[in-house]
C-alpha cells in the first residue's frame, strides 16, 4: 500500500509507524474489501481514507506523522459491498499498530444497565449509528431538529456533540448511514414523506446538509457498493418502484432506471436490506412490503450493478415489514434476515445456501415482541450474535446461546428504535435506544 503523511497544524513529528490489518475472517467468503483510514487527532489536521480490494490478509500501510503527535486509525471490512466488520486504534507514533477484521469482537460481560440521562430530541423519529473520525456516535432525528450524540466516558453519560441539520419536509421515515464520499467516515441519508432523501455529510464532529438523492420522496433507502467500483451506491423504494442511484465516488448520485428488473414483483415497498444471500460474492437485495410477501432480488454476477427478481428465495407469504436487518446468526457467513413486523411479532429467516426459511419459533424466544426496530451484533463476552428488539412497551435483550438460537437476556424501558455502536470508544459495543425522552445509552 502507498504511504501517507498525516499532517497537523502544530506539534512535534515522530518516526513513521507501520499500520497492519489482520483478521480471522476468510478473505473472499468472509471479507473481500476494506476501507482504511488514518486521521490526526487535531481537528485541523490531515485525514486519509481509501477503499482497497483484498486478496489476502494481513495488509500494511506506512504512516508518516508529519507534524502530528497523535492519530486515530480505523478499518471497515466489506463483503459484497456491505460492511461486516470494523476496528479502531490509537496511534502515538511510538510503535506499530494492528487493526483486526474478525468474525467476533468479545465485549464486556455482565448485565446491561442505563448510563446517564436521555439526551437529544424528544421522541426521535429515527436514530442511526455513525462511525469514523471521532469514533462511534448516534444521530437522532426528531421533528424539525437533529443532533449528533456521543458519550462522555469520564462522566459516564451521553452528550450532544453537535446540532445536526434540520430534517427535510414531511414526516421522518428513517435514516441510513454509509460512507458516501470514500473517506471511511459515515455520512447520513434521511428519508421523509415530503422531500427527496437528504444527504448529510460528515465534517468532523458535525453533519452538514449536502444535497439530495433524486427529486422525489421515497419510502425507504439502503446502501451498498453494488457495482464493486469502490464507492457506495443507494437504492430507494417507493410503492412498486425500486431505483438504483449510482455514486460517482464523491457522494453525487445519478439514477439508473434500468438497473432493477422484475415488474410486478414488488407492489408496496416499505423496507430494504442488502447482503450476499447465496454466497457468490455479489450483493443481493431484500425488499419488505406493507402487505405482500418479502421479496429478493439477485445481484448480477461480477458486481454488474443490476438486480433481477428472484422468486423462491423467500416464502411467498404476506409479511407486513416495518424494518429489515441482514446479519449472520449461525456463523456460516451467510446473512440471515431479521424482520420487524407491523403489528406482529419479530421474525427471523435463516439463510440456507441462498434460500431463507422462517425459523422464528425455533431460534427466537417466544412470545417475540411486536418490534419497531431491531439491532443485531455481538455485545456480550462471547462470540455469538446478540439482538436488541425495540418495542414501545419494553425492549427485549437477547443473547446468542452458541447454537444459532437466542435466549432472553434482560429487558429495558420502551423504545422505538435501537442501534449497536461503540459510543465511548472502549472497544465494546453499546446500545443506543430512541425513547420518548431522547436517546438512552445501555452498556455492560
Amino acid at each position: 500500500m502507498a504511504g501517507l503523511a498525516v499532517v497537523a497544524s502544530a506539534g512535534c513529528g515522530g518516526d513513521a509507524v507501520l499500520l497492519e490489518v489482520e483478521g480471522d475472517l476468510p478473505v473472499g467468503a468472509g471479507v473481500d474489501a476494506m476501507c482504511l483510514a488514518v486521521a490526526d487527532r487535531a481537528a485541523s489536521g490531515g485525514h486519509f481514507g481509501q477503499v482497497y480490494p483484498l486478496s489476502e490478509l494481513p495488509q500494511t500501510l506506512r504512516v508518516e506523522p508529519g507534524a502530528a503527535t497523535e492519530a486515530e486509525a480505523w478499518v471497515i471490512g466489506y463483503r459484497a459491498g456491505v460492511p461486516i466488520a470494523r476496528d479502531t486504534a490509537a496511534i502515538d507514533f511510538g510503535g506499530d499498530v494492528t487493526l483486526r477484521l474478525d468474525a467476533c469482537y468479545p465485549n464486556a460481560g455482565g448485565a446491561a444497565a442505563a448510563r446517564g440521562d436521555a439526551v437529544g430530541p424528544d421522541a426521535p423519529a429515527a436514530i442511526v449509528a455513525i462511525r469514523g473520525r471521532g469514533g462511534g456516535r448516534v444521530v437522532a432525528i426528531g421533528s424539525g431538529a437533529s443532533a449528533v450524540i456521543d458519550a462522555d466516558a469520564g462522566a459516564g453519560e451521553l452528550v450532544v456533540a453537535a446540532a445536526g441539520p434540520a430534517p427535510p419536509a414531511g414526516t421522518v421515515r428513517g435514516a441510513i448511514a454509509f460512507d458516501a464520499d470514500g473517506d471511511c467516515d459515515d455520512d447520513v441519508v434521511v428519508v421523509t414523506t415530503g422531500a427527496a432523501p437528504a444527504v448529510w455529510r460528515a465534517e468532523g464532529d458535525a453533519l452538514e446538509a449536502d444535497g439530495a438523492i433524486g427529486t422525489a420522496a421515497v419510502r425507504a433507502a439502503a446502501a451498498a457498493d453494488v457495482d464493486r467500483d469502490g464507492d457506495v451506491d443507494v437504492i430507494t423504494a417507493s410503492g412498486s418502484t425500486l431505483l438504483l442511484h449510482e455514486n460517482d465516488g464523491r457522494g453525487r448520485f445519478t439514477a439508473d432506471p434500468s438497473a432493477i428488473t422484475g415488474a410486478g414483483f414488488v407492489t408496496d415497498a416499505t423496507a430494504l436490506a442488502f447482503g450476499d444471500l447465496d454466497g457468490d460474492g455479489d450483493v443481493d437485495l431484500v425488499v419488505g412490503q406493507a402487505a405482500g410477501p418479502l421479496r429478493a432480488f439477485a445481484g448480477a454476477p461480477g458486481g454488474g450493478g443490476t438486480f433481477t427478481g428472484a422468486p423462491g428465495v423467500l416464502p411467498d407469504v404476506a409479511v407486513a415489514a416495518r424494518a429489515l436487518r441482514l446479519a449472520d446468526v449461525d456463523g456460516d457467513h451467510l446473512p440471515d434476515l431479521w424482520v420487524a413486523v407491523e403489528a406482529g411479532p419479530a421474525r427471523l429467516f435463516v439463510d440456507r445456501a441462498g434460500t431463507l426459511e422462517d425459523q422464528s419459533f425455533i431460534r427466537l424466544p417466544q412470545p417475540a415482541p411486536v418490534a419497531t426496530g431491531i439491532a443485531v451484533g455481538g455485545w456480550d463476552d462471547d462470540c455469538t450474535v446478540d439482538a436488541v428488539i425495540a418495542a414501545p412497551g419494553g425492549v427485549a435483550l437477547w443473547r446468542g446461546d452458541g447454537t444459532g438460537a437466542l435466549v432472553a437476556d434482560g429487558t429495558a424501558g420502551g423504545a422505538t428504535a435501537a442501534e449497536l455502536v461503540d459510543l465511548d470508544d472502549d472497544g465494546d459495543l453499546d446500545v443506543a435506544l430512541a425513547t420518548a425522552a431522547g436517546v438512552v445509552w445501555l452498556a455492560r
